[in-house]
Formats: C-alpha cells, structure tokens, sequence
C-alpha cells in the first residue's frame, strides 16, 4: 500500500515506477531521496458513483542498509582519492579500485542497497571510456558507503574531468 501526501488540499502518491533522484546518506545511516507525485485518484474514469482505489504497481523492494565500511589503520590509507585521476581512464580505474576498497559487492547489491541504478548501469559505468551520469556517481558512492564528504570528493574530480570529456569545452586559466 502506498502512503498519501496532502498539499493544498489535493492528495499526492509517488508517480508509479517512478524511480528516487538524488539520493543521499546522512551519518547515522539513513538513506534519502526525492520521487516524483503525482495526483490521486479515487475514482477510476467511467466508473462514476462508487469509489474504487486504483493500485498501482506493486512498490518496488526498499532499499537494503548499506554496511558501514571500515577505514583504514593510521598510516596505511588505501582508500582510492578521485582527485588523483587525471583523465578519464583514470577517473573510472579510481572507481574499480573504490569498489574493491568497499569490499567488492556484486552491482546486484550495489542496486540493492540504493535502489535507484540497475546493476547493469554500474557494470556498465566501469566498462566504460565515459565518465558516468552524476546521478549514477551518486548511487555509487552512496551504495559503496560513501557519505557525504567521500561524494563531495567524487563529485569534485568529476566536474573537473567533464570538461575534458569528448563534446566539452576544456577551461583554461591564464
């Protein structure tokens, strides 16, 4: 069953298959995201004049806890920093070794834990010459153990590198 939403004075329900955009992890663990609504109805066209609930889909499996990933003992830092990456190809080598830093998890459970990137869209972001969507960077990082300051890195070497992408203009300051 899924929950309703009062603003003013309509009734809103998550927009079915609709999928969660940005996606974030606080510090204590709790996963949030945005989801489109859309408008409710009670009464499906043409049947006027007794009130039937229109189900949607079934919802799609929440999200699993994403386990905390430990960090490394002082003086042995192995975990991979993105800013390093000076291309690309490294950008998406930085992700492989991120990925086997945060004990390697299958992309099933990858999609499992943030259930907003199918496990093909991360297989296919670490096959890839591209940099990856920001939205896909976010699920990644946030479905590895990321939180927000590990993303804020992520995010930073990628903006960086996605003016050097094919169709991009590269900055230069002089």
């Amino acid at each position: 069953m899924s929950s309703a939403y009062a603003f003013e004075g309509e009734r809103y329900v998550v927009a079915s298959e609709a999928r969660p955009r940005a996606v974030r992890k606080d510090p204590d663990g709790s996963l949030w995201a945005e989801f489109p609504l859309t408008l409710a109805r009670d009464t499906p066209p043409g049947r006027r004049g007794s009130v039937h609930t229109v189900l949607g889909p079934r919802p799609a499996p929440r999200p699993e806890k994403v386990p905390e990933v430990p960090e490394d003992v002082p003086g042995f830092s192995m975990k991979p920093d993105p800013m390093e990456a000076t291309s690309v190809a490294e950008f998406i080598e930085m992700m492989r070794r991120y990925r086997r830093w945060a004990g390697d998890p299958s992309f099933r459970k990858m999609s499992l834990r943030v259930g907003t990137c199918s496990a093909a869209g991360f297989c296919e972001a670490l096959k890839s010459d591209r940099l990856p969507t920001f939205p896909l960077l976010n699920a990644f990082v946030v479905s590895l153990g990321g939180d927000s300051d590990d993303f804020q890195r992520w995010a930073t070497a990628w903006r960086a590198l996605d003016g050097q992408a094919p169709g991009h203009s590269l900055l230069l300051v002089i």
